[in-house]
């Protein structure tokens, strides 16, 4: 590195966020984050201050990155709003589920209870938009 983001503070998001169905079950998507964990390193190595928000904690974290977890795109927009203002430099990798169940089931839902599912969906906060 040569210190391009020395004293900056970068806000990274990283990973496929989870929408949950029930206790057990959730609609998502592919993304390792990995990505994410790449900028992040990318970042460090040039001096910058970072504050990762992934959605994978199974992922080896950044050292000296300041991580953060979290699991559906609501979550996710919390902690990014939370960051944002105070952020030099925000870099908007996650996989955010575009929607999300419109209701959660409080326990697991019953294959034989539901033969046809229908899984009404309900549209996510657009974080890029703030």
């Amino acid at each position: 590195g040569r210190g391009l983001l020395k004293g900056k503070k970068v806000l990274i998001t990283a990973g496929g966020t989870r929408e949950a169905i029930d206790p057990v079950r959730y609609i998502g998507n592919y993304s390792s984050g990995k990505m994410g964990y790449a900028i992040a390193r990318a970042a460090l190595r040039e001096g910058a201050m970072v504050h990762l928000i992934s959605t994978n904690p199974s992922l080896p974290h950044p050292e000296g990155a300041d991580m953060e977890y979290v699991s559906s795109a609501v979550e996710m927009k919390q902690a990014v709003d939370k960051q944002y203002d105070t952020s030099d430099v925000v870099v908007m990798a996650a996989a955010v589920a575009d929607y999300r169940p419109a209701a959660v089931a409080n326990q697991k839902i019953k294959k034989e209870t539901m033969t046809s599912p229908d899984l009404k969906l309900t549209l996510n906060p657009d974080i890029l938009l703030g």
